[in-house]
């Protein structure tokens, strides 16, 4: 069916209305009726866009996710997310990131490069985490010394395209996370499928933080993980 585009409409003006007290009139009782003086603002979206301004008030600090304009004071968004207060300091949380390690951590990975020493295991983190063999449980529970037999056999341990659970254990200067499987509830994931479900990054993803792990029991008999 036919369908007309018609010109958008123009504004309507905002008319500026003085303050009616007795100070702001003249000796022959006219009110004042010019401009406001320009106020520094603070954008009251829950969402803000990259580039949009966040405020112009020179007051404010600018965190993660902002940036001053070299021309003005405005502190504007770098990213797309949600704007969040800490006192003076203004950050945007973004929408979607990739994951930030932070020691302690609980992560699932997935092998994607096997090195003389080490695995490297990727986190959908900026870089890859690194998988020491002497940071992992030998078969049996071994404790010994890893030695160059070991290091011959270290794709029996785990091999490209494995997935692990894992505990970070360090960060690089870098910002690369170190992990170690080191406990009987860490390891290789078997009997399962695996669901990446996507988070918002920067500790804000799909589950919380928290100090204690947890206990996945498997389906058709596959017993704990």
């Amino acid at each position: 069916m036919p369908f007309t585009i018609t010109a958008p409409a123009p504004p309507v003006p905002i008319a500026y209305i003085g303050p009616s007290n007795s100070d702001s009139a003249d000796s022959e009782g006219d009110i004042d009726m010019g401009p406001p003086s320009k106020r520094a603002r603070l954008s009251t979206k829950s969402i803000v866009t990259p580039g949009e301004t966040v405020t112009d008030d020179p007051q404010w600090m600018r965190g993660h996710g902002t940036y001053t304009s070299p021309l003005t004071s405005a502190i504007l968004s770098s990213v797309s997310g949600t704007l969040q207060k800490t006192n003076k300091l203004l950050s945007i949380a973004p929408l979607r990131a990739r994951y930030t390690p932070e020691i302690g951590d609980l992560v699932v990975g997935r092998i994607v490069e096997v090195q003389t020493k080490r695995w490297k295991v990727d986190l959908s983190a900026p870089l890859l985490a690194h998988l020491p063999l002497s940071a992992i449980n030998l078969p049996g529970g071994i404790l010994r010394k890893r030695t160059s037999t070991d290091e011959l056999a270290i794709r029996s341990f785990f091999s490209e395209g494995d997935l692990l659970v894992a505990e970070v254990q360090s960060i690089y200067q870098d910002g690369a996370a170190s992990l170690h499987t080191r406990s009987l509830k860490y390891g290789k994931l078997k009997n399962g499928v695996f669901l990446a479900v996507s988070g918002t990054g920067g500790g804000g993803g799909v589950v919380r933080a928290r100090r204690q792990g947890w206990t996945v029991h498997t389906g058709n008999g596959g017993g704990e993980k």
